[in-house]
């Protein structure tokens, strides 16, 4: 076999792999911890005496992995156009 073609399949099956354990956690676990806040929910104010509520994540901590979001958007797609 072709050295090229080895490299070509290999790598073709690792990126494969590596998509399915992305879907298969997009699944598992939807949601991650928000990067603004630390998934705390709340930031401190601008003096630093108060906390307010996270904006980005609306004071849950959490955001929807990009993987399960196109999912998501993917699914009402489908949903609308029947």
């Amino acid at each position: 076999m072709n050295p090229h073609v080895t490299a070509t399949i290999t790598l073709t099956l690792v990126l494969l792999t590596v998509t399915l354990c992305y879907a298969v956690a997009c699944w598992i676990w939807p949601f991650k911890s928000c990067p603004r806040c630390g998934g705390d929910g709340k930031r401190r104010s601008p003096s630093g005496r108060a906390f307010r509520l996270c904006r980005r994540c609306e004071g849950t901590g959490r955001r929807l992995r990009a993987g399960r979001w196109i999912y998501n958007r993917l699914s009402s797609v489908r949903r609308d156009a029947r």
